[in-house]
């Protein structure tokens, strides 16, 4: 979704080339990815990693905006996100309370801007609260407080000179097709001190001399974060090993 073409008498003549493309949410040409979190939904961090990934292998401009707000201590919020702010622009809403939406809508003037994320974690609800569209948004689910999925296809409304795209809700994203090693790559802390670990091929595993392990022990790159890039690490191994049964 968001090909450009050229149509002749309701036929579609010509494509153009993408200037980007994602997978998961499958969307082409935008100018930002907009993940949506929120305090509830729990957010699935491993998820916003592997959007942040694909998004700088695309060269995707990526916004993290954590809707609901008002159900969350700022503080709290605040240590949550500290993490992506070097990655990502952080904004923090609420499309029921109608918080921060005046800087949301500066940011997305005159862009196509794709929403994505979990299934009710307000990407319809935003949309509206933006475009006031008059959309069906869906309830959280009580009983396994997992969203109704009530965006079904991609849906684009138009707004302030450029573009928004509704995804459907999702909790599974395929890390981007790399190999282990060069993960350490779209990490902007780890290149930083990658030459100050004793191995110049060092993975930030288990190696001995390591600088991003450093880090981690004087409190300079959030652990959490480390815990996900090593899950990411061994998916990307795992994925390896089995191209070549």
């Amino acid at each position: 979704m968001g090909d450009r073409v050229e149509v002749e008498e309701d036929v579609i003549e010509s494509v153009y080339p993408r200037k980007n493309v994602l997978i998961r949410p499958y969307v082409a040409n935008i100018d930002a990815l907009f993940i949506v979190l929120a305090p509830v939904p729990e957010p699935d961090w491993v998820l916003v990693e592997k959007l942040l990934l694909n998004c700088r292998q695309e060269g995707i401009p990526v916004a993290i905006v954590f809707n609901k707000c008002e159900l969350m201590a700022r503080e709290e919020e605040e240590r949550l996100l500290a993490p992506y702010r070097r990655d990502a622009d952080v904004f923090f809403v609420s499309a029921k309370k109608q918080i921060g939406l005046d800087a949301l809508a500066s940011y997305i003037e005159g862009k196509t801007v794709c929403f994505a994320g979990q299934s009710a974690v307000g990407k319809t609800s935003l949309v509206a609260a933006l475009g006031s569209k008059d959309l069906v948004v869906g309830d959280l689910s009580k009983r396994i407080r997992r969203g109704k999925n009530t965006t079904r296809a991609v849906e684009i409304h138009d707004f302030a000179g450029g573009k928004l795209v509704d995804t459907c809700g999702f909790s599974v994203a395929e890390s981007i097709d790399i190999k282990p090693e060069e993960l350490i790559y779209y990490y902007e802390d780890f290149l930083k001190v990658q030459n100050k670990c004793r191995f110049a091929n060092c993975k930030h595993i288990s190696e001995p001399g390591c600088a991003v392990k450093k880090m981690l022990e004087e409190g300079t790159f959030d652990k959490d974060r480390y815990e996900r890039y090593v899950k990411l690490y061994r998916e990307l191994e795992e994925r390896r090993k089995k191209q070549y049964v």
